[in-house]
């Protein structure tokens, strides 16, 4: 969320706008210092003292040229730009006074279950808006220094029609045991691009490779590559189910707030009618 950095920002600008000096400056323009303790806020955490001294030097330089020119705006505005400032002020403050006030009441008051057959409904009955843009694949691969010595066990199984939850148990424990980099997951769909960032295929026209090639071995830099591709989706198909499921929970309780916000809304309403609270002249 943007609103923590707004804050930040905020207290850096104006949070010592006072002749008096606080505990602790760092920095002062005209009225306004900046202190130890509202610097260490802005600092992320996890730097070195080297990279903190050079990011506290960098952080104090923008609060002084922020300052000079806050100062420098605000003795130089008009009444009109003053008052149309404050509106817009006042305009945000009633955006995030509601904002939060929306953001509890959902909390509360939201169902957040979604069971699969809802799920699977929202998917048959909206086939268009799960258009792949790009190619997926459901694959298992293996990559190995070429001296492996479980290189033969582990090709067996990896291209192996099908297997058994023994037989995937047995290949973790061999690849995982050669140190190399695998992946052994076959249900769940990876996009082909990113596959193609672990193993270095040529694949120029990446649906023509996908169609004709199924068990892939391939050596390179020291490694063997084993690669399985059990099935593939792609560019412009629609997206298997099980690649959409999270997206489309996200979808549903996106509009069960819109919805839950929709009837919040005109309940509120009708109470303040009821209560003599609005009046439209």
């Amino acid at each position: 969320m943007f609103l923590p950095a707004l804050g930040l920002l905020v207290a850096l600008v104006s949070c010592y706008r006072q002749p008096v000096l606080p505990e602790h400056p760092v920095a002062r323009v005209g009225n306004a210092w900046l202190s130890l303790p509202v610097l260490q806020a802005s600092m992320p955490s996890g730097l070195t003292s080297g990279d903190s001294a050079e990011m506290a030097r960098k952080r104090i330089r923008s609060w002084v040229n922020n300052q000079v020119l806050l100062q420098k705006a605000e003795s130089n505005l008009g009444e009109e730009a003053e008052a149309e400032i404050g509106r817009k002020i006042d305009e945000y403050r009633q955006s995030l006074v509601i904002y939060y006030y929306e953001e509890q009441l959902t909390r509360k008051l939201l169902d957040t279950v979604v069971p699969d057959k809802e799920i699977e409904d929202y998917y048959n009955a909206n086939p268009n808006q799960f258009i792949l843009k790009s190619d997926i694949v459901r694959c298992r691969f293996a990559k190995l220094p070429v001296e492996a010595s479980s290189a033969g066990e582990i090709r067996t199984l990896l291209f192996a029609d099908s297997m058994s939850s023994q037989d995937l148990f047995k290949l973790a424990g061999l690849c995982g045991n050669e140190s190399g980099n695998y992946f052994l997951d076959g249900d769940t769909w990876l996009f082909f691009s990113d596959l193609l960032k672990e193993i270095p295929i040529q694949a120029y026209n990446r649906q023509d490779f996908l169609k004709e090639h199924r068990k892939i071995e391939l050596e390179s830099g020291g490694y063997v590559y084993f690669l399985n591709i059990l099935d593939f989706k792609v560019k412009d198909m629609v997206s298997p189910l099980s690649f959409e499921n999270q997206r489309i929970r996200n979808i549903i309780l996106n509009l069960r707030k819109k919805e839950l916000l929709r009837k919040i809304e005109a309940d509120l309403m009708e109470d303040a009618k009821s209560a003599g609270l609005v009046e439209i002249y």
